[in-house]
């Protein structure tokens, strides 16, 4: 083994070594999960929420909860207590108050806890919260927080307080916002196409360029203007004609705006071929905290005990959420290889995206899957099966991270939802990429970013799609590089249709995960080894192709 190698290796065991410590603190601390909380009613209409610091036992959280409730009585006289108990789980409106994390309404910071102060009028909440650090300060270090940007309450709008859920939109809205993405996408794909001659020089896609090029002539790689271009009309259309409510359509717009950094990352790359993969994660990975400060979307929960913990901290929630973002955004682009298979997949995730949160009742999930929806859907019309425009680089980050921010938001708005449904809707992308990490750096000792032609869709395009393998017509090395996406949005549909009955129970979606890790290996190295199953080959002789 090279040293080269080795000091690689030693630096995956060394992260592994530390995420162990941090995860394994985390789990220790998560033990003391008793959490006082106390709601006092104040004279001027004021729900003062205390929630405090986990306790390792329940008599010291009661301890805790009593001298609460006599200081409160002690300090004001005319408060009336409403609520006094020690919560043995907190949801997420409550982790985001306790956490630090920007939330919709003022919160009074003291040690060990937080005061959170919700009024229908906010600017006499935020009066006394300001009023009480000043006071306070004499005594007791205390900060008051102001409430975030109003686009903040989209990752609280379903947890009661101070912002209440949006109404559904309706069926002709919804339709509405399908039908215009997808006809801004179909023009703008349509002027790129016709446009060629003028910007064919920076924007086409060559041929025979590198392991992973299967099309068969230059082809503009820059469709992730018209799929930007859809997304922002529908984001717009939004709340212009009123399909959604202000503040859902203020925060969505404040999410389009996030995006902008992670679309041009990859469109930069898409225009001057020489922007690394590291740099435009560097550029996702803002957008996805930008995306955290400006609309709330961080992530506060996976269901996994110990991380859940280290989520409540603030700077480690957004940079997970970010990385995670990130890591979905370059997935998405790792897999568009193929004439729609990106697109196509991503069409199929959306949908289910959009189907539970219609049965969550989520608007802004619901509105936002089928505004991308319908803006993947005009631009697969020239994608597939033909391949006259790639999504490219900008789109196919633009993408990941639209992704990636709606799982986000699925999850911290809906307290029902298991956090493992949004990861396994994506765990084709997901698993492609982690196990090609492992196969680059661990088995060939070579950069993580370094690419090749073992990916999962380029066995298929080699192994299982053998329609035209000896020919060098055009059309037949088209038709067999449309095939490939088949076979990914039928596997991948296997496993996302049955999430959809189960997307609020973790233990079922982390059995499916598992049954795509073990039927992922399975083809993988079925195929690597030249024993393709021979049920799963299209070939001429079960494919008849007729000439046009």
């Amino acid at each position: 083994m090279s040293r080269i190698r080795q000091r690689k290796i030693s630096r995956w065991a060394y992260a592994a070594g530390l995420l162990a410590i941090l995860l394994g603190g985390a789990f220790l601390l998560s033990a003391q999960n008793f959490h006082p909380y106390v709601v006092f009613q104040t004279p001027e209409s004021i729900e003062a929420v205390f929630i405090h610091g986990s306790q390792p036992t329940r008599q010291r959280c009661d301890a805790v909860v009593d001298r609460i409730v006599e200081a409160m009585n002690a300090h004001c006289s005319d408060c009336r207590l409403q609520e006094r108990h020690c919560l043995d789980k907190l949801d997420a409106r409550q982790r985001k108050i306790l956490s630090g994390l920007p939330v919709d309404v003022p919160v009074l910071r003291v040690p060990g806890g937080a005061i959170a102060l919700l009024s229908n009028v906010p600017d006499i909440a935020l009066g006394i919260c300001q009023g009480a650090a000043q006071h306070a300060s004499r005594s007791v270090t205390a900060e008051c927080a102001k409430a975030g940007p109003d686009g903040i309450a989209l990752s609280l709008a379903k947890i009661g307080g101070a912002v209440q859920a949006s109404e559904m939109p309706k069926f002709s809205a919804l339709f509405g916002i399908v039908l215009l993405a997808a006809a801004i996408s179909l023009l703008v794909s349509y002027l790129i196409i016709r446009s060629e001659p003028l910007h064919g020089r920076f924007s086409h896609d060559l041929t025979a360029t590198g392991p992973q090029k299967f099309h068969t002539a230059p082809t503009p790689r820059i469709g992730g203007v018209a799929i930007a271009a859809a997304l922002a009309g529908g984001v717009l259309a939004l709340d212009a004609f009123d399909w959604i409510d202000d503040v859902a359509a203020y925060g969505l717009t404040m999410l389009a705006l996030a995006a902008i950094p992670a679309f041009a990352g990859g469109f930069g790359e898409d225009i001057t071929k020489k922007v690394s993969v590291m740099g435009r994660l560097m550029f996702t990975f803002a957008a996805a905290v930008f995306a955290s400060l400006l609309v709330g979307a961080t992530l506060d929960r996976l269901d996994m005990p110990g991380l859940d913990t280290l989520l409540l901290w603030p700077v480690f929630a957004i940079a997970f959420t970010a990385f995670a973002v990130g890591g979905i955004a370059n997935s998405i682009n790792i897999i568009d290889g193929y004439n729609g298979l990106a697109g196509g997949y991503s069409v199929i995730v959306l949908a289910a995206l959009a189907w539970v949160a219609s049965q969550v009742g989520d608007p802004v999930v619901l509105a936002a899957s089928l505004a991308m929806l319908g803006a993947l859907l005009g631009f697969l019309v020239f994608n597939y099966p033909g391949g006259r425009i790639f999504m490219g680089d900008g789109g196919a980050y633009l993408l990941g991270f639209w992704l990636g921010e709606l799982s986000v938001l699925l999850v911290v708005r809906n307290p029902d939802l298991s956090p493992w449904f949004p990861l396994l809707l994506l765990a084709y992308p997901v698993v492609e990429t982690l196990f090609s990490i492992y196969r680059k750096a661990f088995l060939r000792g070579h950069s993580a970013g370094r690419p090749d032609g073992l990916h999962l869709h380029m066995l298929i395009y080699k192994r299982l799609a053998r329609i035209g393998m000896a020919s060098k017509e055009g059309k037949n090395r088209l038709r067999r590089n449309s095939t490939v996406a088949l076979y990914i949005w039928a596997g991948t549909t296997l496993f996302i249709v049955p999430a959809l009955l189960v997307w609020h129970s973790t233990f079922w979606l982390v059995t499916l995960a598992a049954a795509f890790w073990v039927g992922y290996l399975w083809l993988y190295f079925r195929l690597t080894r030249w024993r393709a199953p021979a049920w799963l080959i299209i070939s001429p002789k079960k494919h008849v192709i007729r000439e046009s």
